[in-house]
């Protein structure tokens, strides 16, 4: 997913965000800032899930 709609996606508040694409180091640096959940690689019956760190 292109970086500019991840950060429309992140200025309208949505917390979790599938595609059945791969990552991008662009879209994982503003999931992360975001605090937005991926799911990736999602499929018929499986699915990654990245989600970004509370520290």
């Amino acid at each position: 997913m292109p970086a500019d709609v991840l950060i429309r996606l992140a200025r309208v508040g949505i917390p979790l965000i599938a595609s059945n694409a791969s990552l991008t180091l662009s879209g994982v640096t503003i999931d992360n800032e975001a605090n937005i959940t991926l799911i990736r690689f999602a499929r018929k019956d499986k699915f990654n899930v990245y989600t970004h760190l509370n520290i």
